[in-house]
């Protein structure tokens, strides 16, 4: 008889409980889902405002997904690098594209004394034309041959960006081409001490001690003597306040958004991060959106929630 009451009681606890978790597990399935495509370096900044936005909005489950299929509510889009698959895109902040090779490149000290100007940064990543190739042979004065060019080939990468700060194309850029993510042109310039390559600054800087990643060299620039200071620190926060202030010559700072289609949740998680979410950006090593941008892209939002009511 004892045994029978104790075995009641605890299918009534199993019961009370499943109850319990009943609502809870209709709200989750009722949920309407929204689904995210974010490129790799993209990937933690976009999970933080996720995870912010949906303690405040239980009812909206965002999902990251597989861009490759195409067919995401949102997805990654540079300014530098426009897609027309949908018909509204909003920025939500910006990157930087840093020079860099590493500290066994045998022309690393040679290369750490120049400061190199954007004639120089050209010279260095791009091909030349029929007539500065003549002019360059007859010289015999390409200061850059005995270094690699690595870059990046996917969607997503910075290469785009790079070569439209330049006013050339992707197809321009010397040297070698990796295929896949820009984290593997790090790689590949640690592997071949020749090379040298550009990337954006949440690979180049270790995101918890907020230095430069060991091994790692910053091209040196020609900027302002105090602009250089702070980039030859190595340190992320204080490089991001610097490109925060204003523009910094020669250096390229796209922008960062998604690609999305008429839809009142969607354009409200984008208000959430555009007025909210920039202050998790620097976090994760990217710019806020400028002043001037924000309040666009808010206005832009307004207009659209609006005309979904």
């Amino acid at each position: 008889m004892t045994t029978t009451i104790r075995n009641y009681f605890r299918y009534l606890s199993i019961a009370v409980v499943l109850a319990a978790f009943a609502p809870l597990h209709a709200a989750d399935k009722s949920a309407e889902v929204i689904t995210v495509a974010i490129p790799k370096f993209g990937n933690e900044l976009v999970k933080k405002w996720i995870q912010e936005y949906t303690e405040t909005h239980p009812d909206i489950r965002l999902q990251v997904v597989d861009g490759k299929t195409g067919d995401a509510d949102l997805e990654f889009v540079s300014d530098a690098a426009p897609q027309e698959k949908k018909p509204y895109v909003t920025y939500v902040g910006r990157y930087a594209i840093l020079p860099v090779t590493t500290a066994n490149n045998p022309l690393h000290e040679k290369l750490s004394r120049k400061h190199l100007d954007k004639k120089e940064l050209k010279e260095l990543f791009f091909q030349e034309n029929a007539l500065q190739k003549a002019d360059k042979e007859r010289k015999d004065a390409d200061p850059f041959k005995e270094l690699t060019v690595y870059s990046g080939t996917s969607q997503t990468s910075g290469a785009k960006a790079f070569a439209s700060f330049f006013g050339l194309q992707t197809s321009q850029l010397r040297g070698k081409r990796i295929a896949g993510d820009d984290l593997y042109l790090l790689t590949a310039i640690n592997k071949d001490h020749s090379g040298v390559t550009f990337n954006n600054l949440t690979y180049l800087f270790d995101l918890q001690n907020r230095k430069l990643k060991p091994n790692l060299s910053l091209i040196p620039l020609d900027l302002k003597k105090e602009q250089r200071a702070v980039l030859e620190k190595g340190n992320l926060d204080e490089t991001l306040q610097l490109l925060e202030k204003g523009e910094v010559a020669l250096i390229p700072l796209p922008k960062i958004g998604f690609t999305y289609s008429d839809k009142a949740s969607v354009a409200d998680f984008l208000h959430w991060i555009v007025e909210k979410g920039q202050q998790y950006n620097h976090n994760y090593g990217f710019l806020t959106l400028d002043e001037k941008s924000a309040h666009k892209e808010q206005k832009q939002l307004e207009e659209q929630l609006l005309s979904n009511r």
